[in-house]
């Protein structure tokens, strides 16, 4: 299924380790638009994903251009990884990010080297606007926010 059929699972989110404290700095539930790729690791059947956010406001600069504030490193622990699909190259900017639980089985036989990721397992999406974009499943996942000085 394609990600743009289906949105955030917000309450998930909330439940998450860490993810209120995101909800709670940027002031509502992120998708991430233009943060940008920080760090990927896949290590051991985990992986860790680092991205440098920040909330766009309505309001604008001497230049004209959207002030951002609430700038942080959200790092997105994924523990018992169970697919992963990704394309693109390293460089990357977020278009959009949503999680979700699986509500269905994958089909085997997109998986050819490894178990398909299982309903309830947490389905995390990214589109971008540059660069790498994919899909990661996975059994647990854990949200660590890093505030930086603006």
């Amino acid at each position: 299924m394609s990600s743009s059929e289906w949105a955030n699972d917000q309450t998930l989110f909330a439940s998450l380790t860490g993810g209120q404290a995101v909800i709670d700095w940027f002031g509502f539930c992120p998708r991430f638009h233009d943060a940008s790729l920080e760090r990927l690791e896949v290590v051991n059947g985990n992986v860790l994903l680092a991205i440098h956010a920040f909330r766009m406001t309505d309001e604008l600069d001497q230049h004209r251009r959207f002030i951002c504030d609430r700038h942080a490193i959200v790092t997105l622990k994924m523990i018992g990884v169970s697919g992963i699909r990704l394309h693109g190259s390293a460089v990357s900017i977020i278009f959009d990010l949503k999680i979700r639980r699986l509500p269905a089985d994958e089909a085997a036989s997109n998986w050819e080297t490894c178990a398909a990721p299982v309903k309830g397992d947490i389905e995390l999406t990214f589109d971008t606007s540059m660069g790498l974009y994919g899909e990661i499943y996975t059994k647990e996942l854990e949200f660590e926010l890093q505030p930086m000085p603006e």
